[in-house]
């Protein structure tokens, strides 16, 4: 397929439940809409670094069930974090190298963080893979900060769960993003860990709901029934990524069209003294 528009595909961050992102990958290879920029917070960081230098779709899937979440045999006292994630490690290690470096994917790639000093969102797009993925999906408190570029780095879900804004840095004339969290209420804790997850959850998901804004489809998915820190859900989640997808993104033409409809959408916002009537405005937010 010819595409004469660059695609951006944001990945957001959900913790285990990021296999889902495979399903919207399947999709867009289905389709014949490969990404042609790729940027990823946390869980998405995971799967956009691994896509981007082109690991197959069944190797991810394979690679990242076999992860645990926590490995308490990293446990490391005292320190700014609790835990290694030996997992991650170990897997960009064995797949892609430990030197490998963000500007030799073969789909240019973004990886969001959080400078924990600052308070300000980081964005690479060059330098160590290994580092910039491990700074993105630590978890404040329970995995220890990345030092890296002077800055020391955290989840970058804090300030850009789905990294929208990266795909501007980088090009895309067209923006999808992907939203793991697209739940209204939130599951009943189990345990410390689910408190935590809660607890980030909803601070994040405030903000997230207006940053999505600035994409031209958002593909978001209620997976508040998947656990965050279990991996062996990998194929319903997968499935879950490719209902949702479908859903938002059911032909390659239809994106060019619906960019074109956003775009109106916007001169008419900002060109019109007269507030839209509320049965448009819901109409426009469907689409």
């Amino acid at each position: 397929m010819l595409k004469l528009r660059k695609i951006g595909l944001a990945l957001g961050g959900g913790g285990a439940r990021g296999i889902a992102h495979l399903g919207v990958l399947k999709h867009l290879e289905e389709i014949g809409l490969k990404p042609d920029i790729l940027a990823g917070t946390s869980a998405g960081a995971i799967i956009a670094a691994l896509y981007a230098f082109k690991v197959p779709l069944n190797e991810i899937e394979d690679e990242i069930s076999k992860l645990k979440p926590m490995e308490l045999s990293a446990l490391r006292i005292p320190k700014l974090g609790l835990i290694e994630n030996t997992g991650v490690i170990d897997l960009f290690k064995r797949k892609l190298g430990q030197d490998c470096q963000i500007q030799q994917a073969h789909i240019p790639l973004a990886i969001k963080a959080t400078d924990v000093i600052s308070g300000q969102s980081y964005l690479m797009t060059q330098g160590s893979l290994l580092t910039a993925v491990l700074a993105s999906c630590c978890v404040p408190g329970v995995y220890i900060p990345v030092e890296r570029d002077d800055r020391l780095l955290v989840d970058g879900g804090l300030t850009e769960n789905v990294p929208v804004s990266a795909l501007d840095n980088l090009g895309a004339h067209i923006k999808i993003a992907v939203n793991l969290n697209g739940n209204e209420s939130y599951p009943k804790p189990k345990g410390i860990l689910d408190i935590l997850a809660n607890s980030l959850d909803i601070s994040i998901d405030h903000q997230t709901r207006e940053q999505l804004e600035d994409a031209d489809i958002v593909i978001s998915m209620d997976l508040s029934k998947y656990g965050r820190f279990r991996n062996d859900q990998a194929e319903l989640l997968i499935k879950e990524g490719i209902k949702a997808a479908r859903e938002e993104v059911p032909a390659a033409t239809w994106i060019l069209l619906r960019k074109k409809w956003q775009n109106l959408k916007k001169v008419f916002h900002n060109l019109s003294p007269i507030k839209m009537p509320k049965i448009i405005k819901k109409f426009f937010k469907k689409k």
